[in-house]
């Protein structure tokens, strides 16, 4: 059982600072969390690594967080998306008392500020009419995260989350209301869900679902603290030798290059043969954010397809490209090496540029 603490967030601020690039999985710009601690506790979560107590021993709850938020917001551009997607589940058990994302959504919603929300809990729902009224105004997205459809499998890997089929559900009724879906399949875990046929059936039921697109990125590990906890679940899953993360990782936080563009041809090509998106597709916010993040996120997405193809080269020029029109760095006139370059322009306003 958690424990809730009631306090307020004193000089800590609401929103992370501004990213110095567009957060290319969750379009954002900046990133908050409801609640410190997180009471589903995940066993591969990051999130165990900011604290010396267990993640979901106790949840704080700062009660000040919708009144510092409706200040920070004064110093931000309407067009800059904020992710409520760091370190904790917004809609996890502590909401159905305190209500804070609720009151957090309705401050977004009277400024009309780009959001999207990450959870893994169906509570979402009860806040659909909030979502509904951002989305018309900007842009509201749901995202989801999901590693496996085994409902053996997935009670192993996330503790106290939801069951994967309420998730879908979850997701198809939100896409129902009109509000645009998304699956983070985060993380991808070498042995555990990385399989041929666990990818083919998770990314079946996205398909199913007719989730808007699904994102991935692979389990990182950044110190031994994490790499004891990974060998620790291994354990408990199966006869996973330490060797086996000692090869695709070595002595990095990340998996090896090798490893992540097979996996990666692999899963785009099962989406493409399911026609799932594998980025937030343009039609979801074009015209909704920033011209400038509008057109950084672009090159981003088309870079992680260039990296996933080998062309590696292409990819760092369209990253490089991305960051200075994030920034507002930019020289128009290098918009030109990139495919891109007719949609570019146009949308930064420089459609007479030969």
């Amino acid at each position: 059982m958690a424990y809730y603490i009631r306090d307020a967030l004193h000089d800590a601020p609401a929103l992370s600072p501004r990213r110095p690039t567009v957060n290319e999985f969750f379009l954002s710009s900046y990133t908050m969390s409801i609640y410190s601690g997180c009471e589903l506790g995940c066993p591969y979560c990051d999130s165990w690594l900011y604290s010396d107590r267990p993640l979901n021993e106790t949840i704080n709850v700062p009660l000040d967080l919708p009144q510092r938020l409706a200040s920070e917001l004064e110093a931000v551009d309407r067009g800059d998306l904020i992710a409520i997607s760091a370190l904790s589940d917004p809609y996890q058990p502590a909401e159905q008392t305190y209500r804070l994302t609720r009151q957090v959504l309705q401050v977004l919603a009277e400024r009309g500020q780009p959001t999207l929300v990450l959870t893994k809990s169906a509570t979402v729902l009860e806040d659909t009419a909030l979502l509904q009224r951002i989305n018309e105004q900007s842009l509201a997205i749901v995202m989801t995260t999901l590693l496996t459809v085994d409902p053996h499998l997935a009670p192993r890997l996330e503790g106290k989350a939801p069951p994967p089929a309420l998730r879908l559900e979850m997701l198809s009724e939100l896409k129902r209301a009109g509000i645009p879906v998304g699956v983070a399949l985060l993380p991808v875990m070498p042995y555990v869900n990385d399989t041929d046929s666990g990818l083919r059936s998770l990314l079946r039921a996205c398909a199913d679902a007719q989730v808007d697109f699904v994102i991935w990125d692979y389990l990182h590990i950044p110190n031994e603290r994490h790499r004891f906890r990974m060998n620790e679940m291994l354990a408990r899953l199966g006869s996973y030798p330490v060797s086996y993360y000692r090869d695709i990782y070595g002595e990095q936080p990340v998996v090896n290059n090798f490893y992540r563009q097979e996996r990666d041809e692999t899963i785009i090509t099962r989406c493409n043969g399911l026609a799932l998106e594998v980025r937030a597709p343009h039609r979801i916010f074009a015209g909704r954010i920033a011209p400038r993040n509008e057109a950084a996120l672009l090159l981003k997405h088309a870079a992680f397809r260039d990296r996933a193809s080998g062309r590696e080269h292409i990819a760092i020029i369209q990253r490089e490209l991305a960051d200075q029109v994030y920034n507002g760095t930019y020289d128009p006139g290098a918009l030109k090496q990139t495919a891109l370059a007719p949609t570019l322009l146009a949308l930064l306003g420089h459609g007479d540029v030969a």
